[in-house]
């Protein structure tokens, strides 16, 4: 695959490192507060590897930036981390890269292709097909050493249902229940991440039937402290004694939290402003190629009623 200039050409990583050497950086950069280990993670999703996407430097063998054209079992995909170094912007390379990442969505028969936007480039992927369908807010808080939660605050969050360690639970469970809620079916993401040290969570369980899943909690370490995500749960209540019980497992830890609201479910914001985080001042706009958006997430989907925070942007 050759970029417009001849001096580039673009091909898939050969190794997590050599995709992290690009990406690791320029997470720093652009101040997106990941792990380093996210990369890891997000190569495994990537069939590993093979929809990463590098624009390489032919003379000096270096990776200048990149695309993830994430392609999932069920037709669905994702455009993730298309990022490039400041010294090559505005050069048409991010149009070469998209164009490899629609021609890889048209080889693997991807019917349903997404992204997420910040505000200055939805003009941009607007030319290029993708519609302007929903918002995902970025919420923060205080690590609870420096910003405690009420003493009080317990008093809401008593509601029935077993919890068990997300660990515990099996990862084609976990996929088809975010499955349910996203309409994309992501399961090396749930086997990537189940197998992190720093990966911890919890799923809630019917007390009444208890191979009946309610929720589940996912929290990883990032940058700057740790970031919250997904977020799924049949009830508000049930959020609500989710996200307590995982920002408690932190009550020891330094840092801040972060986490993507998926903004048309309104109790999104709702349940975690309940526990004192607020608003950065950041969202990203939710595209859809041709408009074309999965029931789940469209108006009336299980999404937004239960869809209380998303994974990330970088991957739907």
């Amino acid at each position: 695959m050759v970029a417009d200039n001849e001096k580039f050409i673009i091909r898939p990583t050969k190794n997590v490192e050599e995709a992290s050497a690009v990406w690791w950086p320029l997470m720093k950069e652009l101040a997106w507060n990941r792990d380093a280990d996210d990369a890891i993670t997000h190569f495994h999703a990537a069939r590993d590897g093979k929809d990463w996407l590098l624009l390489i430097d032919q003379e000096t063998n270096k990776a200048e930036g990149c695309i993830v054209a994430f392609n999932y079992p069920n037709n669905t995909g994702w455009v993730g981390f298309f990022i490039l170094n400041a010294p090559i912007r505005g050069n048409g390379f991010g149009g070469a890269l998209m164009k490899e990442a629609q021609a890889s969505f048209n080889a693997s028969n991807t019917a349903v292709v997404g992204l997420d936007g910040v505000r200055e480039q939805v003009n941009t992927y607007g030319r290029r097909g993708f519609h302007d369908c929903a918002k995902v807010h970025l919420l923060t808080r205080p690590s609870l050493k420096e910003k405690p939660l009420p003493a009080t605050q317990s008093q809401n969050v008593g509601i029935k249902g077993e919890l068990r360690d997300i660990k515990s639970v099996n990862p084609k469970l976990l996929t088809k229940f975010d499955l349910d809620f996203t309409g994309l079916e992501r399961p090396a993401y749930y086997n990537a991440l189940l197998a992190r040290e720093d990966v911890f969570g919890y799923a809630l369980f019917s007390t009444s039937n208890p191979q009946e899943l309610r929720g589940c909690i996912l929290v990883r370490r990032c940058e700057h402290g740790h970031r919250f995500g997904p977020l799924y749960a049949e009830t508000y209540s049930e959020a609500l004694r989710l996200l307590y019980v995982a920002m408690n497992r932190l009550s020891e830890s330094s840092g801040s939290m972060v986490a993507e609201i998926f903004g048309p479910n309104p109790q999104g914001r709702k349940v975690f402003e309940e526990l004192g985080w607020a608003w950065a001042g950041v969202d990203y706009h939710r595209m859809w190629l041709n408009g074309v958006v999965p029931k789940e997430q469209a108006e009336g989907g299980k999404g937004t009623r239960s869809m209380f925070a998303i994974f990330d942007a970088c991957a739907g």
